[in-house]
């Protein structure tokens, strides 16, 4: 689970270097002075936005990958136990790939709201004075 907490900080991090990236190409294309600069940092904005949109779906499968069918019960007599109608592999399937789809979205706004928290910190600390300069 803290991995998966990390990896979600850590695209929230990338997301806000893409968006850092982004920023700069849009200032700095028509500049001669930093004309040079740009298809590096297109580069690295590819690189950002990748990880940024892969660490999700690595992060929902890590908290997915521990997760136990559940408590395991001793035998029983088959005689007296009434069970539901048998679950088809299709539909087992399903429900474990709308749980992992879930688990994405979840880890996907655990992000942004990383990536909030950050910027929001950061301008608070400008107001404050404490800058990095």
């Amino acid at each position: 689970m803290i991995l998966a907490i990390t990896l979600m900080l850590a695209s929230a991090f990338c997301g806000l270097l893409y968006i850092d990236a982004v920023g700069k190409i849009s200032g700095w294309i028509g500049l001669p002075k930093y004309e040079g600069y740009v298809p590096r940092l297109r580069a690295y904005a590819m690189i950002w936005s990748g990880l940024a949109l892969a660490l999700p779906f690595l992060a929902a499968f890590l908290v997915g990958h521990g997760k136990s069918a559940g408590i395991r019960h001793a035998e029983t007599n088959r005689d007296n136990v009434v069970t539901g109608p048998e679950v088809s592999r299709e539909w087992a399937f399903a429900t474990a790939l709308l749980a992992y789809l879930l688990r994405v979205a979840a880890a996907a706004f655990a992000s942004v709201a990383f990536m909030v928290v950050f910027v929001f910190v950061a301008l608070m600390l400008q107001k404050l004075g404490v800058g990095a300069h």
